[in-house]
């Protein structure tokens, strides 16, 4: 299964999920500063967390 991902203007790839209730957001290169400001300025809630696969480091957030 081949997913793609969406590059986003902050450097963040966007990649689709499973369940629909959830965006992936992968933030392996991304500074803790930086994804801290990506959730207040782009993310309407709260109900975020990261999450590690392999070397990867994902945001997700919840709908």
């Amino acid at each position: 299964m081949h997913v793609s991902a969406k590059r986003t203007e902050d450097g963040t790839d966007e990649t689709p999920t499973v369940d629909p209730r959830r965006r992936r957001i992968d933030v392996t290169d991304v500074t803790a500063g930086r994804v801290q400001e990506y959730v207040r300025e782009n993310v309407g809630t709260e109900r975020v967390s990261l999450e590690h696969r392999g070397a990867r480091t994902y945001l997700l957030v919840e709908k």
